[in-house]
């Protein structure tokens, strides 16, 4: 993370789908973080391990 990202952005789907592009586009300086699924999206941000889904 550097030192102008604003912590990390969960998202279900892989680097490059929309949902990665929605995340960009809202949140440009939120590291995004995919997850397979929905549930493990909700669960990083309950682990501490992202601010946002």
């Amino acid at each position: 993370m550097n030192s102008t990202t604003q912590g990390r952005i969960s998202f279900q789907g892989e680097l490059g789908a929309y949902s990665h592009q929605a995340c960009r586009e809202t949140y440009p300086d939120m590291e995004p973080l995919p997850c397979p699924t929905f549930e493990e999206a909700i669960a990083a941000v309950r682990h501490g391990e992202a601010k946002l889904a």
